[in-house]
Order: C-alpha cells, then structure tokens, then sequence
C-alpha cells in the first residue's frame, strides 16, 4: 500500500514537471469564409507573417538584426531596438531578438528622471555616508568630533585626526577640515616646510573678515582678488608656499597694518605657547 502511494505522488511529480504551458492565442476573422478562428500566437523573437486558416497553422518568422519582440505576440513586424545609450551611460544588456537594448548610468553616475548625474562630491569638513550606487545619490554627513575630511569626495569617508607620537605637540589642532598638525618648537624654528605648513594651517583655522583680507592681498600680496573668501584665501596660501622667509618674519606686522591685529595677538599667543613646550626654542616670527 505504501509503495503504491509512493508511486502515485511521483507519477503527479513527473507529470507536472513534463507539463508544458500553453501556447498563447488570438482570435482572428478568416476573410474568405468569414470564420472566426482561434490562431497561436509567435514566440518571442519572431512575428507574424501569415494568421492562421482553418487548414494551416500561424506562420512566424524571426526577427531581423536591430529588431525584437519581447512577447508572444501577432505583430506584422518585429519592434527596432530603439533604446540608445546616451552621454554618462552604458550598455547593461545589448539588443537581441527578444529584447531591446538595456541602458545604466555608467559608475560615478545615478539615474534622475531621464539623466544620469554624476555623484554629488562631499565637501571640506563633509565625509561620504553612504556611497552613491546607479539608482541612487551620495549621501554625506559633517564630520564629528575627533574627524576631518580636507578634500572634496564622492568616495571617502570623514578620517580620524591623527595622534601625535611621543615627543612632537599638537601645533595645530585638527579640525572638521584639517587633520591635527603634529611637530615640535624645533621644526617650525628652522623655517622650512614646516613653518610654512603651519601658517597655512593656521589661517584656514582662523576665519578673518573677507574686507580685512582684501586689503592684506592688495597691499603685501599685491594682487587684485575679488572679495570672495576662497578666491583670496587660496592667493594667501600660494603666498605663504612661495614667499622668501625673512618676509614670512614680518607676517605679524603685515597683519597688523592691513587691521587683521586679533589674527596677529592669536598667531603671536600660538607661537609663545609652542616656545612654552620647548623651553630653549625661540621661534623668531
């Protein structure tokens, strides 16, 4: 009896598997005899040349090179492939006789509407949160306490601020900008790359009126920026990267003298404290 039962669920198993779906039909009025005839359809990838009659079976034939039909269908002519691969986009699946071609945004790009766009970009002091994907835009965050992002990215994430070893002070604290900036009294006295790190590091810390700086390029840069604060606070950085030392010396007068004195007391009080961390370093600025 068990064996039987057996026998019966396998012999429904087999059944279904072998089990074929029906071909799709259409109904069509046979134009001689005026009959209405139930007509099979044409597989995906063909079309339709002749209905059927009440002798013969529907004729199809396949698709040509560019065309398609995605469907059991009775068109006449099969589809073009009419998709086309725009500006910031690939192919993801190329035209075939039973599909059209398939575009996505290429990498880097997301799709909006009926446009691929390019991946928003997190700025300085932003770090990317959850990176784009082709479907969707990056998504970023302010960096928090402890972090910074110096760059403008699609990619990164906000990196922690670096911790200085034993015997280098922090010169500059890290910001949501700016990574720490680790050295010593020793470093920065002997006025080479370091100091002039330093002092660019420390104007990107210390926001100054866009008025005030205006005046210290025009009068000691002697360039003519207009008053934006990026725009002139990049020409004072290049200015600090290529000007003779003993002009860097003078910077706390010339800051003074274009009216930036609460820069000056703040770079002065930074430099005394770093002189304070090495008793017998003496920083001449």
């Amino acid at each position: 009896m068990l064996c039987l039962t057996v026998l019966v669920v396998l012999s429904g198993v087999l059944r279904g598997s072998l089990s074929v779906e029906p071909v799709p039909t259409y109904k069509h009025t046979d134009s001689v005899t005026g009959e209405t005839l139930v007509c099979n359809k044409c597989s995906p990838g063909t079309h339709l040349t002749a209905h059927c009659t009440a002798t013969t079976p529907t004729q199809c034939a396949p698709c040509k090179d560019d065309q398609f039909t995605g469907l059991w269908n009775y068109l006449p002519r099969c589809l073009y492939c009419s998709n086309f691969c725009t500006e910031n986009q690939e192919v993801e699946k190329e035209c075939s006789p039973v599909n059209n071609r398939v575009c996505r945004c290429k990498e880097g790009y997301y799709g909006a509407e009926d446009f691929c766009v390019r991946h928003a970009e997190c700025g300085p002091g932003y770090g990317v949160q959850v990176r784009g994907t082709r479907q969707t835009d990056t998504v970023c965050e302010r960096c928090p306490e402890g972090f910074f992002s110096s760059s403008s990215s699609a990619l990164e994430p906000c990196v922690k601020h670096q911790e200085c070893a034993q015997g280098q002070i922090a010169l500059l604290h890290g910001s949501g900008d700016h990574d720490t900036m680790c050295g010593s009294c020793e470093d920065l006295a002997n006025k080479g790359e370091a100091l002039r790190t330093f002092l660019s590091g420390f104007f990107s810390l210390h926001r100054m009126r866009v008025t005030k700086m205006k005046k210290f390029v025009t009068r000691h840069i002697h360039k003519s920026v207009p008053r934006q604060r990026g725009l002139l606070m990049d020409e004072i950085r290049m200015w600090l990267a290529r000007t003779p030392v003993e002009q860097l010396g003078k910077l706390p007068d010339m800051l003074r003298a274009s009216q930036l004195d609460a820069t000056a007391e703040k770079l002065h009080n930074k430099l005394r404290w770093i002189e304070q961390q090495s008793p017998n370093c003496v920083l001449n600025l």
